[in-house]
């Protein structure tokens, strides 16, 4: 919405996907949906009839995943600007879709958001042939509702209220009241006081038609009925000037209401809705429901990349993402990676054991080669003092000399003392008596 220098944008992006758990759902007559009852299946194989606000349910048709966001422009005096949104998919949320029973008005019991007349069928000749309408249920999976981590529009605390595991427990309980008209505003109890404790947000409704015209074409009306819950703190500047935002907004009646204030955190004057109540029998100027991506916003969120939803009725597993025979497991490479780690494993340890033995013979070795040294060294110094005693002995010996590969005769002279030498030949030394 648009009005001069104020700009507001406020949307939620919701994905629907077959929740696979559908398979344990049941029926029972007198068991009705609409009125938030559910079929389970008992530990004894049959079914029983609970209530949704008060039990888990293990089963849902669709799971959802929302993306909230808004942006708030105020310009002068006051230029003040904000962006904010949840940073990432939300969910999951399961959702059973009721078949109502009542199809001859455009009117039920699902107890929508909407405080603004609806238009009635009869004005397009078309007769509704079916109609859904949302409930809500707590799956094992709800306790672990978080939020994502770049989420800038809610708090931990305001999170779980508007979006979490809390608003999925109030939305059980609050999407079903047969004493609350379809034009009551939900949260009526907690305009502008406290005496009723804080208001409880409930998560967006929703109502598929399947209507037939004379010539017998179907067509599908969607309604969507969301009151979504913003809750500045005291010390923001959006609290001083949402009463004025919200004074000029409606009216201009351009089909975006803003209601509150509502008691948020023991304050009657924090909580504001962006009513966002859309009926493609009576579209409005500043509210639009697209059918597919809109640039700018997201998409589809990642666990949804692994169905591929076709008929609306069956779930689709993509064949470059599981193997196509649910029956078996591909681990092909995985097994013959352990293989590999498992023989290079074992040598490892063979090869440490054989390098210890190794190591082991070595030390002997050295061991032995020592001793056998020392036994040598002592042999030989015996053997090098036995010619000299046998030459001081006066005796001789016939040895051969063996030079450059030629045997010869030893000299006998080398082998005779330097004194007889002297005497056999009758030569005298000088100084000697």
């Amino acid at each position: 919405a648009d009005i001069g220098s104020y700009e507001l944008l406020a949307y939620f992006v919701i994905h629907l996907m077959p929740d696979p758990m559908r398979g344990y759902g049941c029926s029972l007559v007198g068991c009705s949906e609409e009125e938030n009852q559910v079929c389970e299946i008992g530990q004894d194989g049959n079914g029983v009839c609970t209530n949704i606000a008060d039990n888990v349910v293990d089963w849902s048709d669709v799971t959802a995943f929302i993306y909230f966001g808004a942006r708030i422009d105020v310009g002068f005096p006051f230029n003040k600007h904000r962006a904010e949104d949840t940073g990432g998919w939300v969910g999951p949320l399961n959702i059973i879709f009721s078949k109502s029973d009542d199809n001859t008005k455009n009117n039920d019991n699902s107890n929508s958001n909407n405080n603004h007349e609806e238009k009635d069928i009869s004005d397009n000749n078309a007769v509704v042939v079916d109609r859904y309408i949302s409930r809500y249920v707590k799956s094992p999976l709800t306790p672990f509702l978080r939020m994502p981590k770049n989420c800038t529009l809610l708090g931990a605390d305001d999170f779980d209220k508007v979006a979490g595991t809390t608003a999925v427990e109030e939305t059980t309980k609050g999407q079903y009241d047969p004493n609350r008209g379809e034009n009551d505003d939900p949260y009526a109890d907690h305009l502008q006081t406290c005496d009723n404790g804080d208001v409880k947000p409930l998560l967006p409704l929703f109502q598929f038609d399947f209507e037939e015209d004379e010539s017998k074409n179907e067509t599908v009306q969607v309604k969507l009925n969301y009151k979504f819950l913003t809750m500045p703190n005291h010390d923001d500047y959006m609290y001083n000037l949402y009463p004025m935002v919200q004074r000029k907004f409606n009216a201009a009646n351009l089909g975006f209401h803003i209601s509150g204030p509502y008691c948020y955190g023991n304050d009657p004057k924090r909580g504001y809705t962006f009513d966002m109540n859309f009926d493609t029998r009576d579209p409005k100027a500043m509210l639009k429901l697209s059918h597919g991506c809109v640039e700018g916003l997201p998409c589809t969120p990642p666990a949804a990349d692994l169905y591929n939803a076709q008929d609306g009725s069956s779930i689709h597993v993509k064949p470059n993402v599981l193997p196509d025979n649910s029956t078996t497991v591909g681990i092909g490479k995985a097994f013959f990676l352990f293989i590999a780690i498992f023989v290079l494993t074992i040598t490892l340890i063979r090869t440490c054991f054989v390098n210890h033995k190794l190591r082991g013979k070595l030390a002997d070795s050295s061991s032995s080669n020592d001793e056998e040294g020392n036994s040598d060294d002592e042999q030989m110094d015996s053997e090098v003092d036995t010619p000299y005693e046998q030459l001081n002995d006066g005796g001789k010996e016939d040895t051969m000399v063996i030079n450059d590969g030629e045997v010869t005769e030893p000299d006998v002279s080398a082998t005779t003392p330097l004194i007889e030498r002297d005497d056999d030949n009758d030569a005298t030394s000088p100084g000697v008596v």
